[in-house]
């Protein structure tokens, strides 16, 4: 079975990993904007990292996994309280939204839930409905359920195309909300996050329509392969192979697919010349 990982960062990840990603089936992968452990002290150190992950780990998750990797850009929550540098950096994101690899703005959203955060959320916000871009939100790790409300209550005011947000990092105290604003929803198969088991109950829950799961990778204690081990999970427990794909590939692609980008039968050519 295919798969489709809507959310990673391959950045914090080894050319094993990539390996061990294919072999289980894993063909497309987008990587997020996010904090990389310390916080940056110049706009320039962004933007070398965007041409990174849009140029060279492209080239990576295609020689070690053969697998198509696109990001989106985006000034991440947890470094959006320097409001200098956050605003400076969404002044310089122009041309890296532009590129061909990008399908959507984010990670943007809450993190400590301060007034800083708002701001630079809300200005993203505009920015993608100005451009007509995709838009991944980012739901805080802690005050999770009022962060989560007071998110869908500022998209709610910007306007924003529903079709086009995923609303991330949902659990079994937000994914009611989730659900309700009416964008897709995703969950996190990671050990701070949701445990597979949980996945599988809120999957009971709320089923599969404009449901999304990712790995989220990073530094942290995170399985590159649990949309896999998840997959597997759901199909002991009974689910079809026609929904569990439903889950693992046909969202991801149709969500990613308004972006215009995400011509996989034009990159595979790209690749073979």
């Amino acid at each position: 079975m295919k798969i489709f990982d809507p959310h990673i960062h391959c950045y914090s990840r080894t050319t094993d990993d990539y390996q061990k990603m294919g072999a289980a089936g894993v063909r497309v992968v987008v990587e997020p904007s996010f904090w990389l452990g310390s916080d940056r002290q110049y706009a320039e150190s962004y933007f070398d990292y965007f041409k990174h992950i849009l140029t060279f780990e492209p080239t990576r998750a295609k020689q070690f996994g053969n697998i198509e990797h696109f990001s989106c850009i985006g000034m991440n929550p947890k470094e959006a309280n320097n409001l200098e540098i956050a605003h400076e950096v969404i002044d310089g994101m122009g041309e890296y939204l532009e590129h061909e690899r990008c399908l959507a703005l984010g990670e943007i959203g809450f993190d400590l839930i301060t007034d800083a955060e708002e701001e630079i959320m809300v200005r993203q916000l505009q920015m993608a409905k100005e451009l007509d871009l995709l838009v991944m939100v980012h739901t805080p790790h802690t005050q999770k359920r009022k962060g989560t409300y007071k998110t869908c209550e500022i998209l709610e005011q910007v306007g924003i195309n529903k079709d086009k947000v995923i609303l991330d990092h949902n659990n079994q105290d937000t994914m009611d909300i989730a659900v309700d604003y009416g964008a897709w929803s995703a969950m996190t198969i990671y050990p701070t996050k949701v445990l597979v088991d949980g996945a599988l109950e809120l999957l009971g829950k709320y089923g599969t329509d404009r449901m999304m799961i990712n790995t989220a990778a990073d530094w942290g204690p995170a399985d590159p392969l649990n949309i896999a081990n998840t997959a597997l999970a759901m199909r002991k427990a009974g689910y079809s192979d026609e929904e569990i794909e439903k889950l693992v590939w046909d969202n991801p692609f149709n969500y990613y697919k308004q972006s215009g980008k995400l011509n996989l039968e034009k990159q595979q050519e790209v690749h073979s010349n």
